[in-house]
C-alpha cells in the first residue's frame, strides 16, 4: 500500500497550561485518524509544571513516528521568537502536503502566538477558546 502525501496533514497545536485540557482530547482524535499525518503539540508552562506531561509521554511512546511534542518552560513574550525558534523549526522541517495550526491558551497567550505564526507568514489560524480556567 502506498503512502497517500498528496492528502497528509501536519496538525500543531499551541497550548499553554489552560488550553491543555480543551485540545488534548482533540490531540488523540487526530493520532487515531487515518491517513498519513503528524501532529505536534507545542507545550508552555512558565512554572515549569507541565499537567498533562504523562499522558503525553504515554501517547508519545504509543505514536512515535507520529506525535511530537515540545514542553516549553517559558512566558510567551513580544519577543518570543527570538529566544525559542521551535515553531520554526517544525514549519521548516514539516513532511506534510498540508500544515494546519491550533492555539488555545489564556486571551494573551493566543494573542502573541497567533502573532508569531503571522510573522513566519502563517495567516490560517485557528483559535479554540479554552473550556477551562
Amino acid at each position: 500500500m502506498e503512502a497517500d502525501f498528496d492528502n497528509s496533514i501536519h496538525w500543531v497545536f499551541i497550548t499553554d497550561e489552560s488550553g491543555m485540557a480543551t485540545i488534548f482530547p482533540q490531540v488523540k482524535t487526530k493520532l487515531t485518524t487515518s491517513g498519513m499525518h503528524h501532529v505536534s503539540v507545542v507545550y508552555y508552562s512558565p512554572n515549569q509544571i507541565f499537567n498533562f506531561r504523562r499522558e503525553l509521554d504515554i501517547l508519545v511512546r504509543h505514536y512515535p513516528t507520529v506525535l511530537f511534542t515540545y514542553l516549553i518552560s517559558t512566558e510567551v513574550f513580544d519577543n518570543f521568537f527570538q529566544e525559542h525558534p521551535e515553531l520554526e523549526s517544525i514549519i521548516n522541517a514539516n513532511t506534510m502536503n498540508q500544515i494546519e495550526f491550533m492555539i488555545c491558551g489564556n486571551e494573551e497567550f493566543c494573542e502573541k502566538s497567533a502573532a508569531l505564526l503571522r510573522f513566519l507568514d502563517i495567516q490560517e489560524i485557528t483559535i479554540q477558546k479554552s473550556l477551562f480556567i
